[in-house]
């Protein structure tokens, strides 16, 4: 995963520097806005037994649509993720099995861009997101010489909620490399997790249109 992050931070840059007349240009948002992005994350479980665990290093994709609405705010359907895999539960070794433990939620949200869109705070963005967020946890059976399987999964569900700090950079005249920091909360009472939370740091990529 962190190659991925790295080979994505290189490819932006080369971006940016090949698009001598849009690099570090600011400019107006288009009414519509599709945003893929990708990050690392740290996640805390607080589950049924009282233990807290914590996981680092968690893949986070992250998928937007949004509408803007005027200059300085828009309207999105967010969904986000983070997910870990380990062969290790605490203090016992599975060696035939696997331990997943993801997080996950779709949301509505509201973003400001607090800048004028011709200055360099245009690209400054808050935004805050609700909606619905699960936990997943899952066994999965590893056998040597067989493909693995999905295992047994079982997910609670409940609320998420999303804040998120970041800043995009536009490359062309339609699109934008950015970076942002990120922490959603779930507020589950489940069968297996009570409350979760990640914290992440992602580069997204956005098509306006």
């Amino acid at each position: 995963m962190k190659r991925i992050l790295i080979s994505i931070t290189l490819i932006a840059m080369l971006l940016c520097l090949g698009a001598n007349a849009g690099a570090l240009k600011y400019r107006e948002r288009p009414d519509w806005m599709a945003n893929i992005g990708i990050g690392l994350g740290k996640g805390t479980f607080d589950d049924i037994d009282d233990a807290e665990r914590v996981y680092r290093s968690g893949a986070v994709p992250q998928i937007r649509l949004g509408r803007m609405l005027g200059q300085h705010f828009m309207i999105s359907a967010n969904y986000q993720g983070w997910i870990i895999e380990f062969d290790r539960n605490e203090t016992v070794t599975l060696e035939d099995a696997k331990i997943r433990r993801s997080l996950q939620d779709l949301t509505l949200g509201l973003t400001w861009f607090p800048g004028r869109p011709e200055g360099w705070l245009g690209g400054l963005y808050l935004r805050a997101a609700a909606g619905t967020g699960w936990a997943g946890t899952a066994v999965i059976p590893v056998e040597e010489g067989e493909a693995q399987e999905h295992g047994e999964r079982i997910d609670d569900w409940g609320i998420g909620y999303l804040a998120e700090l970041g800043y995009d950079f536009w490359f062309a005249n339609n699109s934008t490399v950015g970076v942002n920091a990120s922490y959603t909360y779930f507020d589950l009472d489940g069968e297996i997790v009570q409350t979760a939370w990640f914290s992440s740091l992602s580069l997204p990529m956005s098509l306006y249109f």
